[in-house]
Order: structure tokens, then C-alpha cells, then sequence
């Protein structure tokens, strides 16, 4: 890919600076290199400090001229009042990006805050140094090795596998659950971006560049705010014509929007405002981080529903009647089985006793899993179901027989994964147990590997798959 920001997520040699040999008292530059190290990236590291000195093998420079080599890329986790010292020198090594994660700029609605953002700004520019931040957290490029969480064994650090989905977040913090949570849900990244205050590099550069990468299938985006809403609009119309752009909008709410300003100097802008124009463009509008993780791993592993009309089963009458709802309220259709389809049902179990094939279908848990694989895809074999939501309430069962049943789903979702074409989704209910909490970070993990959406309840399974019909049948796709 050739584009003028191609560099930053392919730097050859990093400088951290305030990484200090005595690790008594870790900071964030020292979190910053053993991520780094730990993570396997293969490009040249200098740590500095002005006390000099040695940390895991590698020499601390005292300051950026004593460096041997070329640098590129350097990250700044110093206080802010020696910020613009410091991009000086690295004007005159001839750095390219300079990573600000250091925060006390304009986020803290302080004169001297946004007069010094200011003074670095200008540094920068004249000497053509592209600035990202500051108060942020960086660059997560698994393909090249950058990453900004370290692998510890209470905080795993973020996975070094490759995936579609490319992220922009204003919030560092959402970034590192954004990255976690899809993740774990089986969503890998192609690019993640916490970027802050945005005094330089913002989120119409970083949108720009996701568009056009061809690593990228998918752009989610955390905003606050932003800079220049022309160029905004140019950026977002280009992107959402390559590719689905799913976007959390923070700040409706006047307390949200002043929330946002202390947060990272964001113009948060008018709801009503914000939400007819993305509507207008054809973004994925979503409520909260959850949301965006949601709809991302249902475009990312579903094919594109031909309809609305869901058909639920599983096992618990009363999961089922609140899925009626549920899926009512998300805009889907929850028909009643033609007759055909529940006699086929009935042929197949040999009774309805103890179950009720109507839709949702409540299908008897004790049976073999040959019948509940026929009965799914004599389910999916139906002209009038365009998708299929199969669900699992973990705590529903005794103890002794909760991992057995729970054996025998993922068993018959194995199963009928290859055989059934239509959209299929599975719902592992939240668990109030321990042992079903457990039990359920299992089995997400099998379905994930699988390429299944795998969502907490109906209700966001539904809220998802609304929007993804919404989406294709607003860009005339699938």
C-alpha cells in the first residue's frame, strides 16, 4: 500500500523515551518496551534516559543524538513540559512520527495545556514530524510487531494473529477493550489506532488510511469529537463506499459532550446533527463498545441475511417468550413454523411433548444429537426462515448436567456449521455462576474458532443482526 501514512505502522527502529535502567519503579516507558519485546517486534530499540545505563539487554541512551542508527518512530512517555525539548531533538534526527502518550496538554481545559500542545505542534510541523496524541495510546499493528499492552500474567497482552477489522478510538481505553473483547469473540485487527487529543494526526488521516488498506475489510470507529468537520465528511463518504464503517458516537448528552472535552479536548457537536448525517452517509450507528464488538463479528463471519424472518431455538420456553420480544423490538420478524416445517419437526423428535415447535422452537434437551442436526437443518431448509439464532441458557441446568448439554450443542453446532448456508448465530446466555461463566468462555472460544457469531443474550444477537440487514439493504449489497 502506498500512502503517506504507510510509515507509522511500519516504523524500522523505535525510540521510547523516560525508560530508566533501575526497574524498581516501573513506568510506562518500561511497560511500552517489554510490550514490544514480549510482542516480537523486529525493528531496532532504543531506550532512553538521561541517566543512561542498561534494561533487559539493551543500552539507555542519554538522549536522542547519541543514538547510532537512523530512528523513525519514537514514543514520548515524559512529563509534558520537556515534550517540546524533546520533539526538537527529534526533528534533528530526522524522526518521522512521534507518539505522544504523555498526557497535561489541551485535555485538561488549562491555558498553559493548550498553549504548550500548541508550541509542540509548531515544533513538529516546521520540522516535519507528524505528531499522534498526545495524551494517547498509540499504534497495535500485530503484522509488524507494535502493540501498546504487554503480556502479564494478570493482563495478557493482545493477540499477535492478523485479522479484518481496523480501529480508530479516540479513547485509549476503549481501544484496549475494544481489542480484548472482539478478540476474544474471535475478531482479529488489521490496524488499531488511540490517537487523543488529535493535535496533528486525526481522524480523518487515520480514516483515510484504513479506507484504502487492503488488510482492512472492516472500520470501526470511537469518536468524541472532531477537527475539521469538511474534511470529516469528504473522509467518511470515500470509506463507507469501500467498505463498512460502524461508528460509537460519545457525548450526546450535554454532560456526555463536557465529559468528552476534559477527556480529550473533543467538540463533541449535536447529537441530532451527528446521527442524521451518519444515517444519511450509510454508517453503522451503534450505543455503546459492546454494540460496535457485536455487529463487527456478525459481518465479519455471517453471510448476508436474505431477510428478516428469524427463527430461534434452543432449549427454556421462558428464554423463548422473552426472544419474542427481543427480536420484535430489533425491527426482525419471528414467524410462526408453517406446518409443514413443524411436521417435519414432530417426524423427526416423534413427539412435542415437553417441546413446541413454533417459533422460538423450544427442542427437548435430553435428545440425541442426530435429531437436534436434522431438526436444524430442516429448519434452515425453509424458504421462510432467512436466519437462524440457536441458544443455549447455561444456568437453566443442574450442575451435574450443564457441561454435558452444553457438550452435546457445541456438538450439533459442529455439526450442521458446513451443511447449513443460511446466516446462523449462537446465543450463550449470561451466566450467573461461576462454574457457568467458565464453562461459557469455553465454548465462546470453540464457536469463535469456528467463524460463528456468538453473542451474551438474544436481544444483542437480534440488535446486530438488524443492522446488518439494514446495512446491505442500505448500500444495495448482499
Amino acid at each position: 500500500m502506498d500512502h503517506p501514512l504507510d510509515f507509522i505502522f511500519n516504523p524500522q527502529a523505535i525510540a521510547l523515551a523516560g525508560v530508566s535502567a533501575d526497574t524498581s519503579k516501573p513506568g510506562p516507558a518500561q511497560w511500552y518496551l517489554m510490550s514490544l519485546v514480549k510482542f516480537g517486534y523486529k525493528g531496532k530499540i532504543y531506550p532512553l534516559h538521561p541517566a543512561g545505563g542498561e534494561i533487559n539487554g539493551l543500552k539507555v541512551y542519554k538522549n536522542m543524538a547519541e543514538i547510532p542508527g537512523e530512528v523513525d518512530y519514537a514514543v514520548s512517555a515524559i512529563p509534558a513540559r520537556h515534550a517540546p525539548q524533546f520533539v526538537r531533538d527529534c526533528v534533528a534526527k530526522g524522526v518521522k512520527a512521534v507518539h505522544l502518550f504523555t498526557s497535561g496538554f489541551s485535555e485538561i481545559e488549562d491555558a498553559a495545556g493548550r498553549q504548550l500542545e500548541e508550541e509542540v505542534l509548531q515544533i513538529a510541523r516546521e520540522g516535519g514530524v507528524r505528531l499522534i496524541g498526545p495524551n494517547c495510546m498509540g499504534i497495535y499493528c500485530p503484522s509488524t510487531g507494535l502493540t501498546f499492552a504487554g503480556d502479564y500474567p494478570d493482563q495478557p497482552g493482545f493477540p499477535s494473529r492478523s485479522g479484518p477489522l481496523g480501529l480508530i478510538s479516540q479513547s485509549g481505553g476503549n481501544c484496549i477493550c475494544c481489542i480484548r473483547e472482539a478478540s476474544e469473540r474471535g475478531v482479529y485487527f488489521s490496524k488499531a489506532i488511540s490517537y487523543g487529543n488529535a493535535a496533528d494526526l486525526n481522524e480523518c488521516d487515520f480514516l483515510d488510511y484504513l479506507a484504502g488498506d487492503p488488510d482492512t475489510k472492516i472500520i470501526a470507529m470511537y469518536i468524541e469529537g472532531i477537527k475539521d468537520g469538511a474534511r470529516f465528511k469528504q473522509a467518511l463518504r470515500r470509506a463507507v463506499k469501500a467498505k463498512p464503517v460502524i461508528i460509537y458516537k460519545a457525548g450526546k448528552t450535554e454532560t456526555g459532550a463536557r465529559t468528552c472535552s476534559s477527556h480529550t479536548s473533543a467538540i463533541a457537536g449535536s447529537a441530532a446533527v451527528w446521527q442524521a448525517f451518519l444515517n444519511q452517509v450509510g454508517v453503522i450507528q451503534v450505543a455503546n463498545m459492546s454494540e460496535l464488538v457485536d455487529i463487527t463479528i456478525a459481518l465479519a463471519f455471517m453471510p448476508a441475511p436474505g431477510g428478516k424472518n428469524v427463527v430461534v431455538a434452543g432449549s427454556g420456553g421462558g428464554v423463548g417468550v422473552q426472544a419474542a420480544d427481543d427480536i420484535t423490538d430489533a425491527g426482525l420478524h419471528l414467524p410462526f413454523l408453517p406446518v409443514e416445517l413443524r411436521q417435519a419437526l414432530h417426524s423427526i423428535y416423534g413427539t412435542e411433548a415437553g417441546s413446541i415447535f413454533r417459533n422460538p422452537v423450544d427442542i427437548p434437551p435430553m435428545a440425541g444429537k442426530e435429531y437436534h442436526v436434522k431438526a436444524i437443518q430442516a429448519i434452515a431448509g425453509s424458504k421462510d426462515v432467512d436466519v437462524i439464532i440457536l441458544q443455549f441458557p447455561l444456568d437453566l441446568w443442574a450442575l451435574a448436567r450443564r457441561a454435558v448439554l452444553l457438550e452435546r450443542f457445541t456438538d450439533v453446532v459442529t455439526s450442521i456449521r458446513e451443511s447449513v448456508k443460511k446466516p446462523l448465530a449462537v446465543v450463550l446466555h449470561n451466566s450467573v455462576s461461576q462454574q457457568a461463566r467458565r464453562l461459557e468462555d469455553g465454548a465462546r472460544s470453540r464457536f469463535a474458532d469456528m467463524g460463528l457469531p456468538v453473542y451474551p443474550s438474544i436481544s444483542r444477537a437480534a440488535l446486530a443482526i438488524s443492522r446488518y440487514i439494514w446495512y446491505n439493504r442500505r448500500h444495495n449489497r448482499g
